[in-house]
């Protein structure tokens, strides 16, 4: 790990700032930015196209405005619950599909693709200035279209599938803002709503298993690497980014820093053009430990405000008043972010107390049912391990 020097937390700043874009994320772990790559994508984008923005870091998903991590507040909208805003009225139940909305509070990915698209809509288009020819922008859709299928699968099945490494390292970096035993609960859920969604749409990791996971992401790197040194760097496309960079590192970094990646560091240390990198695009972007550098966009002096967006707010939108739900309207009182973060964790403080008491009660005999109706979910040796665990946690 050593091998490959991350910048320090980014602290959140959303607190002390009323920023036109503040970024809902997970917070830091593991020596990277946020322990969700999702998330490290988006602020990663930002941070390419060199946007003022501020952070606040979401112990739960359950204190994003969207209930979703990550979520992006643009102007009193929030971006990422649905195809566009909120405040756009699009819907967004598809976000919790059959699979699990249990899938949807642990895999970031859905609120991610639909963060960037609105980026490059409304605030920043990195892709328009690099992709600029027909063949440039067949090869960032097919290279964009490798990183998920390879690097984010092996993500994802480090992270959440397998079972040593979810119950040594992800149970507890996901839960330990609840108490038990929803610590251990709610983990457990997102983890099959993470199973059962992959399942459902095609994403079986069944073939194959961790040797197809391997090999793939190990395909996925020579590619990658090769695309580096053909484009003369620092990134995929030359001197210009694009969200494949803003992917690509949150993937790569991922893997080089989280201690689920402890068998995909083997493969990536085989890349050196791919861990210079990410070296590169720490040291680059992101605020020095020892603060000496803010890095690129966010808090750094010369990031760019809402003028210079694709479509900047107007007046009444910028300052319009926000309410209990970060919406605006109305004669609403206006307030601060500080105040915002404050009534929605407060709101939610009290959901995490009734609902630990609940649990305690009742909760034994809800899990057993939700256990005894999954019997065909498929799920196999490791899901009965995890009933079995999460048994003994119900009755600690």
């Amino acid at each position: 790990p050593a091998a490959f020097p991350m910048p320090g937390a980014t602290p959140p700043t959303a607190a002390n700032a009323d920023g036109e874009l503040v970024l809902h994320r997970w917070p830091a772990r593991w020596g990277l930015p946020s322990l969700s790559p999702e998330c490290v994508a988006v602020e990663t984008y930002l941070r390419l196209a060199g946007l003022k923005f501020s952070s606040e870091a979401c112990a739960t998903p359950y204190v994003s405005p969207s209930g979703l991590l990550p979520a992006l507040d643009q102007c009193a909208d929030v971006v990422g619950v649905d195809g566009a805003t909120a405040a756009d009225g699009a819907d967004g139940a598809d976000a919790y599909d059959d699979a699990g909305g249990a899938a949807c509070k642990a895999d970031g990915s859905l609120a991610m693709a639909r963060i960037t698209t609105h980026l490059r809509a409304k605030v920043a288009d990195l892709d328009s200035n690099a992709a600029v020819s027909e063949s440039d922008r067949a090869t960032l859709v097919a290279f964009l279209a490798l990183a998920e299928s390879r690097l984010a699968t092996a993500t994802t099945y480090y992270t959440w599938i397998d079972r040593d490494r979810f119950r040594a390292h992800t149970r507890e970096a996901y839960g330990a803002a609840f108490p038990a035993p929803m610590s251990y609960i709610l983990p457990w859920l997102w983890r099959r709503g993470v199973m059962r969604r992959h399942r459902s749409s095609g994403g079986s990791f069944s073939e194959g298993g961790e040797e197809g996971v391997t090999r793939g992401v190990r395909d996925a790197y020579a590619a990658l690497e090769r695309r580096l040194m053909d484009s003369g760097g620092p990134f995929f496309f030359g001197k210009t980014p694009t969200s494949l960079d803003a992917l690509v590192f949150a993937h790569l970094s991922y893997h080089a820093r989280a201690p689920v990646g402890d068998a995909l560091r083997v493969e990536l240390k085989k890349h050196p053009g791919l861990v210079t990198y990410v070296e590169e695009m720490s040291r680059r972007l992101f605020p020095s430990e020892d603060g000496s550098s803010l890095g690129e966009g966010g808090d750094a002096a010369h990031a760019l405000d809402s003028s210079a967006w694709i479509e900047p707010p107007t007046a009444s939108k910028r300052d319009r008043a926000r309410g209990w739900w970060g919406s605006g309207g109305g004669k609403e009182e206006k307030l601060t972010a500080k105040e915002i973060a404050f009534r929605r964790r407060s709101r939610y403080s009290v959901f995490f107390a009734v609902g630990a008491v609940l649990s305690y009660l009742f909760l034994g005999e809800v899990v057993t049912f939700a256990m005894s109706g999954d019997g065909g979910d498929g799920g196999g040796a490791a899901d009965d391990d995890d009933d079995d665990e999460m048994s003994e946690a119900v009755e600690a």
